[in-house]
């Protein structure tokens, strides 16, 4: 019944079909383009099979271009309008630098994101995280990101559960709460 509603209104409305596919197309080539900053090695997850007890796997070798990204491994969309909503990239092998002007930062409509488990080679957290404003799970243990968590990270009021990486200072991600709670 929801497929035949969608194709209806894609029938009487088709600048609403144009907008559905060209928001999935742009997410798509965004998510390319992030992969293809890193180098795809086993031992960029090692702590994913060792610790967690998970297993690690490529998780972006199924991202091929042409193809739906709402389909991929590790991509969760929003069915109604297909944006991505979700990122689970926990223990996929991931490894380099995570730049700061990364393309994940024009996915305005994510919700979660797990980057875990990869190996980020001692970044630093990028302050862009600030950007997704829709953005309540954020989980960047384990990711070999070096250095303080930027103040800006903490302005995301959606925040519902955050992971820090290991080494960020128990302490500093105390104070920053705390300031935080009593200047809001």
């Amino acid at each position: 019944m929801a497929s035949y509603l969608f194709l209806c209104l894609c029938l009487f409305f088709p600048h609403l079909y144009a907008s559905f596919s060209s928001s999935g197309s742009h997410s798509c080539s965004s998510l390319i383009q992030f992969k293809d900053s890193f180098s795809i090695t086993e031992d960029a997850s090692s702590y994913c099979d060792e610790i967690a007890g998970l297993q690690s796997y490529p998780k972006t070798n199924s991202w091929k271009e042409g193809t739906d990204c709402c389909s991929w491994d590790g991509v969760t969309c929003d069915h109604l309008n297909a944006h991505v909503i979700a990122l689970d990239l926990s223990c996929s092998w991931l490894y380099g630098n995570f730049p700061s002007n990364t393309t994940l930062f024009l996915l305005p409509h994510l919700q979660k994101l797990n980057l875990a488990y990869n190996d980020f080679n001692l970044s630093k957290i990028p302050s862009e995280f600030s950007r997704f404003t829709s953005l309540f799970y954020l989980n960047l243990s384990y990711t070999e990101f070096a250095g303080e968590v930027p103040s800006q990270v903490f302005t995301c009021q959606n925040w519902f559960h955050l992971i820090s990486p290991v080494r960020l200072m128990k302490e500093q991600l105390t104070n920053m709460l705390w300031r935080d709670l009593f200047t809001t």
